[in-house]
């Protein structure tokens, strides 16, 4: 039912909460790094990142429903393992005009925040939107600054609608999350809507620090099970000057109580919060430096940085660890972090690096317990695949990498049993013909594709010389050149078995004419999708060249033209 609320307190905030008067986020951040956005990308995602909550939308101020793996979900406001807005909408009104917050004119990012920036010539005003994301904490806050360009006093009616969709993360089901539908009740109390899923504790609360005149529940037609609040206030803005809202959100995934608490702190922290959040990215971004003649480059190099930090991802109970993507894959992988993990080392960002490390482990120990590393783990602890080939001896490497920056021997001695558990697997269980190339999946993840790879060749043989440089380091000589005589002989066997001299190149796979003769098929099929005429007329040619010369013996096959043909020169087995 509709509300109003007459509050007396209207005319004081007016008078306080002028940007004048309060350290506005746009103050804060005036000395911090940042970069306007392009006019062409003002339709594209962002993302306000932080390693508990983040928020995706798009750079004109909207929130569209984008994404795949939960589709059309994968945007709006995120506290892992559960969703908790989709967005809100923001409408600004003086007398008979109205117009909404849909069509920024600009976006900048900064390494801790991002702003949106409106013109409203209609209504001889200009609004900033300034967002961000507290370090450890369950929620946002999103500073509107509102600027009277007129020559007289005017009237603004400030109106905020937020959609809540408070929903599992994806593979929800596989542990027990159920999506009930979103309950909302506006607490006078507290000035907020607060929300909760009827059927767990989840639970999400918004409000504003300004007086609200009026509040009321609203259709909502977005995806899901959420449901839409209002909340509307007037402010009295004297001729060239400005007023200042702050929205919050804060979300629990326990109870109501504890999200409300979040708001709170929120509310009366957050300059607080975000100065400690700019000290914390610069000290990070200092660790390292590029100094070079081309300055884009250069600060392409800084941001890197900065892109690091917006992925790592904390869920208590599970771990912390670098998610692989915004929006659609915000969760963690095995491949993913074992390239990416000697980047972040490089830069400095070595306790994330130990983080994620154990976390893998942990995961694998728990799921494979046998020395295999998992490939893709959502936030809610399902396991979707439990790891392709590649990703074991990968791991070996990744350990050895790492241990060259740190020079922790208890940090090798920690994970050699899962390096040699790995290894025992690789070889015992998945390769079938004793000629030292593990079966199965590799980073080309292409139904049918599971024969022998080149990359999991290429690190396996990487995996056996890294694993036997540990082994040296732990004084273990005899399994050290047990090790060593793997790897040579790998090394000579990639450069034999899997070249191609037709094609002038590495194989991506050793298979048979019968499996090869299916992946064509595939491959013709996805290539006819892609308009890739050439490769079509490729495939076709090697289709008959296969039936014109037979062999019952698996051999190499240059089909996609994927990558991978290149791990021999990145692990240094090409001649």
């Amino acid at each position: 039912m509709k509300k109003y609320l007459l509050l007396f307190a209207c005319i004081l905030f007016i008078h306080c909460n002028t940007a004048e008067n309060l350290s506005t986020l746009a103050s804060i951040l005036d000395e911090s790094p940042s970069i306007e956005g392009n006019q062409e990308y003002i339709g594209s995602p962002y993302v306000t990142a932080g390693d508990r909550v983040y928020m995706v939308g798009h750079q004109d101020g909207t929130f569209p429903e984008i994404g795949w793996h939960v589709k059309g979900e994968m945007g709006g406001i995120w506290l892992h393992p559960i969703k908790l807005m989709d967005g809100f909408d923001v409408a600004i009104s003086s007398g008979e005009k109205r117009v909404e917050l849909t069509k920024a004119d600009s976006f900048t990012n900064f390494p801790s925040a991002n702003a949106h920036f409106y013109d409203i010539e209609d209504l001889d005003l200009s609004v900033e939107r300034w967002q961000f994301v507290p370090d450890g904490k369950e929620g946002l806050v999103v500073q509107f600054i509102v600027r009277n360009n007129g020559d007289t006093a005017q009237n603004i009616k400030f109106d905020l609608v937020g959609h809540s969709d408070l929903m599992p993360v994806w593979l929800g089901e596989r542990t027990g999350m159920k999506d009930g539908n979103d309950v909302a009740e506006f607490s006078e109390t507290n000035n907020v809507w607060v929300v909760k899923d009827d059927q767990s504790p989840w639970s999400v609360v918004y409000g504003i620090d300004a007086p609200v005149e009026e509040y009321n529940e609203v259709s909502n037609q977005l995806l899901g099970k959420g449901t839409s609040g209002s909340i509307s206030s007037t402010l009295t803005i004297p001729s060239g000057e400005d007023s200042l809202i702050n929205l919050v959100i804060a979300g629990s995934l326990s109870s109501t109580e504890h999200a409300l608490d979040t708001y709170n702190d929120l509310q009366s922290n957050h300059r607080q919060y975000l100065e400690q959040k700019i000290t914390r990215l610069a000290t990070l971004a200092s660790q390292s430096k590029l100094t070079i003649p081309d300055k884009e480059v250069e600060q392409t190099f800084e941001w890197l940085k900065y892109n690091c930090d917006w992925l790592v991802r904390h869920v208590p109970g599970l771990g912390t660890g670098i998610s692989a993507g915004i929006p659609d894959y915000p969760w963690w992988f095995g491949v993913d972090s074992e390239y990416s993990l000697r980047g972040y080392m490089a830069i400095g960002q070595k306790d994330i690096v130990h983080e994620t490390i154990r976390l893998l482990d942990s995961v694998s120990q728990a799921v494979n317990g046998n020395g295999r590393i998992i490939h893709e783990m959502s936030t809610n602890g399902a396991v979707f695949n439990e790891g392709n080939i590649n990703e074991t001896p990968q791991f070996a490497s990744l350990i050895w990498e790492i241990y060259l920056w740190n020079g922790d021997k208890e940090f090798l001695k920690s994970y050699f049993p899962t390096i040699k558990n790995g290894l025992n697997w690789l070889l015992e269980e998945n390769d079938l013909d004793n000629n030292l190339f593990p079966d199965g999946f590799g980073m080309m993840e292409i139904h049918g594709l599971d024969s022998e790879m080149i990359d999991v060749a290429a690190y396996t043989q990487r995996a056996f010389e890294d694993a036997s440089r540990i082994a040296m380091e732990l004084e273990d000589d005899s399994l050290a050149g047990e090790y060593q005589e793997i790897a040579t002989e790998l090394k000579k066997k990639i450069n034999e078995d899997f070249w191609s001299d037709d094609f002038e190149s590495y194989a991506d796979f050793i298979g048979t004419d019968e499996q090869t003769l299916h992946l064509i098929e595939d491959a013709i099929v996805r290539a006819d999708t892609l308009n890739k005429p050439w490769a079509i007329e490729e495939l076709k040619q090697t289709r008959e060249a296969i039936l014109k010369n037979p062999s019952q013996e698996a051999r190499p096959f240059v089909l996609h033209h994927n990558w991978v043909v290149n791990t021999p020169m990145e692990m240094n087995i090409a001649d």
